[in-house]
């Protein structure tokens, strides 16, 4: 993500909007900040509910 302070405010958003996904699954904070970094780094061009998707995928597959 070439645009440091979009991709932080990205990325924040996306945590607070997953947070409750997350504990859910039962995933600490650091993991879930880990996923939702490597989705955003991944997909930046991909639109914002595709990322959505791919980042609760990802937290499915780590809380197994």
């Amino acid at each position: 993500m070439a645009d440091q302070p979009n991709a932080g405010a990205a990325i924040q958003h996306m945590m607070r909007r997953l947070d409750g996904f997350a504990r859910g699954l039962g995933l600490d904070e650091a993991t879930t900040r880990r996923i939702v970094e490597k989705v955003a780094a991944d997909m930046v061009d991909q639109p914002y509910e595709q990322r959505m998707i791919e980042a609760r995928t990802r937290m499915i597959v780590a809380s197994a």
